[in-house]
């Protein structure tokens, strides 16, 4: 496991697709940033206001909750299909698996180097949200102060977790096609299409008599932690219908259910 694990690592680290997606997440939160800066630096524009005060370090946590759904839900999708359905189509698993580690071994290295990139994408999401914070608040002369450190953990937790969820259904969809282009437009359409269009039409479908069938959908769980972030800075706001421990839960077995799918599909079907 360890060695798998290892070599996992050589390979993947400096991997274009993986850099990319690094300085890709830490673009979009500067964006969403000095967007909202300038929003809120002048008010009366044809959007609704942002306050400035959603902008200072004590917010960031809440802040950067916008950079995991459906943005970087995407780009960890296109990185799981990437890395698995890639291998099909170089035919190194063919020599891999003649060469052990077996296939089970080799998909653990896999899924613990991939989890733990994403885990590096989430520190550079709340390390470039907080130090675009810093930032603002010197600026604008307020004192820097910052969240409780449980809450750091907790956004880091569940920016992780949906960034995980939405890389296991790339890496099971790179399985299944056994490459990444199909696994790629089939993935980008599960997120954009049935995940937003269907579900907005399952919502309105008959007053909302089946809107329980969305609410076990995992991007409508995704948005539903996300949205469990907030504070009174950022004005009122309905409280989600699904409530995060229940987003929890959901997610964690759509993660299950995606990595169990992969190493069937990996253990019982020709590589070739």
């Amino acid at each position: 496991m360890i060695a798998s694990i290892k070599a996992e690592w050589r390979k993947n680290r400096f991997r274009p697709a993986f850099l990319v997606s690094t300085g890709l997440i830490a673009g979009i939160v500067v964006l969403f940033y000095s967007a909202e800066w300038y929003q809120a630096a002048h008010p009366g524009g044809p959007r609704e206001a942002v306050s400035i005060l959603t902008l200072f370090p004590d917010q960031f946590v809440n802040n950067v909750m916008g950079a995991g759904f459906p943005l970087g839900a995407a780009m960890a999708l296109v990185l799981g299909a990437l890395i698995a359905g890639s291998e099909y189509s170089w035919g190194t698993l063919k020599t891999v698996f003649t060469q052990r580690p077996g296939r089970l071994s080799t998909l653990f290295g896999r899924v613990v180097v991939f989890q733990a990139w994403m885990g590096i994408m989430t520190l550079i999401i709340f390390a470039v949200g907080a130090g675009y914070s810093v930032v603002i608040a010197s600026v604008q002369g307020h004192s820097i102060s910052w969240p409780a450190a449980v809450d750091v953990a907790k956004g880091m937790g569940a920016i992780w977790l949906i960034l995980a969820v939405n890389g296991s259904l790339g890496i099971a969809l790179g399985a299944l096609f056994r490459q990444s282009a199909a696994a790629l437009g089939v993935g980008l359409i599960y997120v954009t299409v049935l995940q937003i269009i269907v579900v907005r039409f399952i919502t309105s479908f008959n007053g909302g008599t089946y809107k329980w069938i969305a609410d076990w959908f995992d991007g409508q769980n995704a948005s539903a932690l996300l949205q469990s972030f907030t504070s009174p800075a950022f004005g009122r706001s309905t409280p989600p219908a699904i409530g995060a421990e229940q987003a929890v839960l959901v997610l964690v077995a759509y993660l299950a259910f995606f990595l169990i799918a992969s190493a069937a599909l990996l253990r019982q079907r020709d590589v070739t």
